[in-house]
């Protein structure tokens, strides 16, 4: 529910709360006023009762019942209300009546008086129906004054908010902020703006310090493999040739690691945002003929079933993606194995026989996560397959199933 409207319902609740409180408050009130006034009445209109009976006069009062009683009577005195039958609108009608006891000239007499309520009935009425027709008026305009209040305070808030979910730090512009007169939305403005512009100044240090990094790592490994390849052409002993070996490997990888590194990294901020209409098919087709000497070596059978499909993403990152996959099936992959690739509108699956992970599935797409049987690898490949299905917005998953593994690209 949006913030405007759970102020207004908030609103509408307290009113009715109020106004609810208010109408039974008013009603008692006018009940107790009411009732004091025909008490007052009817006491009143006995004391005159009794004056004419005092002076033996006829007493001409409507409703009124005068009974001698004996002198051993207690004097007392009783309210109530009754029901009496109107002859005119054929109907009972409510009555409040006064009955005491008092003596005159002697005598004890029963003096019983009455008021009809429908005077004070229609009383009531028009009293309810102004109070609810103000009460329904005071509602209505409130809700409007407040709704349009809250969206006049609200409005730089959510202008803000609007803008705030279209950051980016890789946006070279700062976000434009709406000015408010309210204290805490000032407060919490000068705070998202000190925040937004620190996060882009970090993303540019950090994006700086990843690429110079980079750059001033590849630079050493490069004349340090320039080295051992000319080492390497030199006449050495059999151990001086094995080392040399074995610092080349280690210095690919190490060249590898970096740059692998480095993608994730532009993988991490979303460097790679330009996205176009590519042919899975065809580029795998190339990849496979790119390795086909590869497979061959190994004695791998090939399986294929590829449809033509089109996606939308970076050309470059769906290379890295189908590289890494290959690379991956042909690493794992025992001599003699049999490597399947099925391509449809839908998804990409890749199969190969191999060992079960010696880790639990769901670290297989995390960084640096490598079979212990095969640690020659850098651990990142599957990570950065990860990152491309996440930008692209694919899903990838992972099965073993009676000694294969099968990998699944969801393009949808």
């Amino acid at each position: 529910m949006k913030l405007l409207y759970k102020t207004t319902q908030n609103f509408l609740l307290a009113m009715a709360v109020i106004l609810s409180i208010a109408g039974i408050a008013l009603y008692l009130l006018l009940r107790q006023e009411v009732t004091a006034e025909m008490k007052e009445q009817l006491e009143l209109q006995a004391d005159m009762v009794t004056d004419q009976v005092a002076q033996r006069k006829a007493v001409n009062f409507p409703l009124t019942t005068i009974t001698e009683v004996s002198a051993d009577f207690p004097p007392n005195k009783h309210w109530g209300d009754t029901l009496i039958y109107d002859r005119l609108q054929h109907e009972k009608e409510g009555y409040y009546y006064l009955t005491l006891v008092k003596k005159v000239n002697h005598r004890n007499y029963q003096i019983t008086v009455m008021t009809s309520y429908i005077g004070w009935e229609r009383y009531y009425k028009t009293i309810f129906i102004s109070f609810l027709g103000v009460a329904l008026w005071m509602a209505f305009f409130g809700v409007l004054i407040n709704y349009y209040s809250n969206r006049k305070i609200w409005r730089p808030f959510f202008l803000n908010l609007e803008n705030l979910k279209q950051f980016s730090v890789r946006s070279a512009q700062p976000l434009e902020w709406h000015d408010s007169t309210i204290t805490e939305f000032k407060e919490l403005q000068y705070s998202l703006k000190d925040l937004t512009e620190r996060s882009r100044r970090e993303y540019l240090a950090l994006r700086e310090f990843t690429e110079n990094a980079s750059h001033e790592i590849q630079t050493p490994l490069g004349i340090i493999q320039s080295k051992l390849d000319r080492m390497s052409q030199l006449e050495v002993s059999e151990e001086m040739a094995r080392y040399i070996v074995q610092a080349k490997s280690g210095v690919e990888r190490l060249s590898k690691m970096n740059r692998n590194l480095l993608l994730l990294a532009k993988l991490d901020n979303q460097v790679y945002s330009e996205k176009q209409l590519i042919r899975v098919d065809e580029q795998l087709q190339q990849h496979l003929e790119q390795m086909e000497e590869l497979f061959s070596v190994r004695n791998n059978v090939l399986i294929t079933t590829l449809k033509p499909v089109t996606v939308k993403s970076d050309k470059y990152l769906c290379d890295i993606l189908l590289s890494n996959l290959l690379s991956n099936a042909l690493r794992y992959t025992p001599s003699l194995g049999e490597i399947a690739i099925f391509l449809s509108e839908q998804q990409l699956i890749i199969s190969n026989p191999g060992s079960a992970l010696d880790f639990p599935s769901e670290h297989l797409f995390e960084r640096f996560t490598k079979n212990a049987s095969h640690p020659q690898g850098t651990g990142l490949g599957l990570a950065i397959v990860y990152q491309i299905c996440l930008l692209n917005g694919w899903t990838i998953a992972h099965t073993y199933q009676i000694g294969v593994h099968y990998f699944s690209i969801d393009f949808n």
